[in-house]
């Protein structure tokens, strides 16, 4: 595990905090969670993007 010192805006941390203490969950967690969220959505929409290049390209040559 590796320690990360961030500078967010203070509104960005209560809502950390919020998050946090209705989850019954550490801030950590809460950011590990959302970091794979966000690499889950951005590797969906790359394999989205190039299925319809395919397609777009095959109907080209069509």
């Amino acid at each position: 595990m590796e320690k990360l010192t961030l500078l967010l805006p203070k509104t960005t941390v209560e809502m950390m905090h919020l998050l946090a203490r209705t989850e019954g969950r550490t801030i950590g967690a809460i950011l590990q969670e959302m970091a794979l969220d966000r690499y889950m959505q951005q590797m969906m929409s790359s394999k989205h993007s190039a299925a319809t290049q395919f397609e777009a390209s095959k109907a080209q040559e069509a």
